[in-house]
């Protein structure tokens, strides 16, 4: 399928031949918020192996804990988060589509989307990808297996640590619940002592923040192939300072000059990240 740059939705003409256009947003950041898990789970694992080889293991020092679990942290909240801006943002690029041009979705899909999307643009994420598939026709997700169980246990996950508050019952028992749903999903958190509650110490590993990456870009992925879409997770979010072809014709259309873009360089000359490796 062809890579029609920004927004992934491929377009033709009517009495063209086969073109890629994009309906663009003003600003797009899903990709970006899957490039920040990625990034938060690297630096998790760099930290986490360094203290291990270090001999840090059970009783790292207070602030070491707390930078280790700020990465981890980092990456579980930046990939549910992709997981949301992805599904918002591909109705807007659908629904910004002019009527001219037409989408290998039938219109039908995009009328019925646009009446759909102002009841569930508000429900559970992974909702609002079931809901898309339902009006696209396509196969919808079984919510007993993977991927689609995964990346609920990491929206769980999420707001386990967003709506922390262990004095509540209820908190205690969904706390539970979690534990038992990602049990064996990933090594525990080397550096905190192994009588630590399971949440938030001993949970929050690099392996934690590494699967919550993987949870969210295999999702995604299934679902583009679902909606017969090109990729939108990490086989399309390469972060890195070296734009790519597309990018560099994006830049040209807005008439940005920009002499590291056209010459595929960073600013410095250094064409590497360590966030996109």
């Amino acid at each position: 399928m062809a890579d029609v740059g920004a927004v992934g939705i491929p377009l033709s003409r009517e009495g063209d031949a086969q073109s890629t256009e994009a309906a663009r947003l003003k600003h797009s950041f899903y990709r970006h918020l899957l490039g920040s898990a990625r990034f938060f789970a690297q630096h998790a694992r760099t930290f986490e192996n360094r203290a291990v080889q270090q001999g840090q293991l059970g009783g790292g020092a207070a602030g070491d804990l707390v930078r280790h679990r700020s990465y981890v942290s980092g990456a579980i909240l930046s990939a549910a988060a992709f997981l949301e801006a992805s599904i918002n943002e591909l109705y807007l690029e659908l629904h910004g589509l002019r009527s001219n041009e037409r989408t290998r979705l039938p219109r039908r899909v995009l009328a019925d989307l646009g009446r759909f999307w102002s009841d569930i643009e508000r429900a559970p994420v992974l909702h609002r990808y079931q809901v898309v598939l339902m009006v696209a026709d396509a196969e919808r997700f079984d919510e007993r297996r993977a991927p689609f169980h995964d990346a609920d246990s990491l929206m769980k996950l999420r707001d386990a640590l967003v709506h922390f508050r262990p004095e509540r019952p209820e908190s205690r028992r969904r706390l539970r619940t979690l534990e038992q749903r990602l049990r064996n999903r990933f090594d525990l958190n080397p550096l905190a002592p192994r009588d630590s509650e399971w949440f938030p110490d001993l949970c929050l590993s690099a392996e934690c923040a590494e699967w919550a990456v993987k949870a969210a870009d295999d999702f995604t992925e299934d679902f583009c192939k679902r909606m017969a879409l090109p990729a939108r997770g990490l086989a399309w979010c390469d972060v890195s300072t070296r734009p790519r072809a597309r990018d560099v014709e994006l830049e040209a259309e807005r008439r940005v000059p920009s002499a590291e873009l056209v010459n595929g360089t960073a600013p410095n000359g250094d064409t590497s990240s360590p966030i996109g490796r």
